[in-house]
């Protein structure tokens, strides 16, 4: 008996962790949202053809506790038709891959927003319109929130 319980407590929590470790989640607009890491340092990147936006970090403080999952929530329920979101998070230090040091810099939170047609109402979210999509110094752990109906 004791057995069972423990092969069947033992199923549970594998299907607990493979549940919780996927990567991608749905949004109340029935978006499916994967993220994936990228590096746009290393070997450059290009961003696809688009109507780009940037957010509006606060500019008297380090943004190294935004919450990008609630963001995400916000423009599914404001309706704004996002292709990709690209994040790079705040941080005082820079790790190139394959190095354990850091230099100490500060790094500034970058969030870029892909849209497939122009959208006011990212105005009033604290976005604003960008013609050159960048992520900036340090870009080497971007995260990138692709979206999909």
């Amino acid at each position: 008996m004791k057995k069972q319980i423990l092969i069947a407590v033992s199923l549970f929590l594998g299907l607990v962790y493979a549940i919780s470790s996927c990567s991608s989640t749905r949004n109340a607009n029935e978006n499916v949202v994967n993220k994936v890491m990228e590096d746009h340092e290393s070997d450059g990147y290009t961003f696809p053809e688009g109507i780009y936006y940037t957010y509006q970090f606060e500019t008297d403080k380090p943004a190294y506790d935004f919450d990008v999952e609630a963001l995400i929530e916000k423009l599914a329920a404001e309706d704004i038709p996002v292709k990709n979101l690209w994040y790079k998070a705040a941080s005082s230090s820079c790790v190139p891959p394959g190095s354990s040091m850091g230099m100490s810099v500060m790094v500034d939170a970058v969030l870029i927003v892909q849209t497939s047609e122009k959208t006011a109402a990212l105005g009033g979210l604290g976005f604003q319109r960008i013609t050159a999509a960048s992520m900036g110094n340090c870009a080497y752990r971007v995260s990138r929130y692709i979206f999909t109906k």
